[in-house]
């Protein structure tokens, strides 16, 4: 046990001292470097969220409803089903990468759209405290279910069995 415990030590001195003698650089990223820190980012923040608020037994949905009241403030509801639908789809474009999102259909009363790789996190399983893709599109849900009602609209998603992500916004 002792020797273990200096062994650790030692390679732990050894690296703090490695390290601390190269000069740091300033990282050059491409824009596709960024968009992926970006996005690896924006999941943690969400799926910790999310655990956090099932410790303190709110539901992932519940925790959505409250993200979206937060953002109500920044949809204007006379922008009606246009505003609100190609705004939906401008942040997913932005924070899904390589999404293959297409328009299924579009009227005066319901947009249709579809995206894939909104699983793409979880395919190896529940992430940081045991958050689950369920429990990540529930979030999701009540986000934008309480925007779609501030904007007088209606919202449903859903996964297919083929991993497209469906959306559906339709006026009330």
């Amino acid at each position: 046990m002792i020797k273990k415990i200096f062994l650790l030590t030692a390679l732990a001195t050894f690296s703090t001292i490695s390290f601390s003698q190269n000069k740091l650089e300033v990282p050059e990223l491409s824009t596709d470097q960024k968009q992926e820190v970006l996005y690896n980012h924006v999941i943690a923040y969400a799926v910790t969220g999310i655990g956090f608020a099932k410790t303190q037994g709110v539901l992932p949905f519940e925790y959505g409803q409250y993200i979206g009241k937060q953002f109500t403030s920044f949809w204007d509801p006379e922008s009606g089903l246009k505003g609100f639908s190609g705004g939906i789809m401008y942040i997913f474009a932005g924070i899904h990468p390589n999404n293959e999102m297409q328009i299924l259909e579009e009227s005066d009363k319901k947009v249709i759209f579809k995206l894939k790789n909104v699983n793409s996190p979880f395919q190896n399983g529940p992430l940081y405290g045991g958050v689950t893709l369920k429990e990540y599109l529930e979030c999701s849900d009540g986000i934008l279910t309480t925007l779609a009602i501030h904007m007088k609209l209606s919202w449903s998603a859903e996964i297919t069995e083929d991993n497209w992500y469906n959306v559906t916004i339709k006026t009330k």
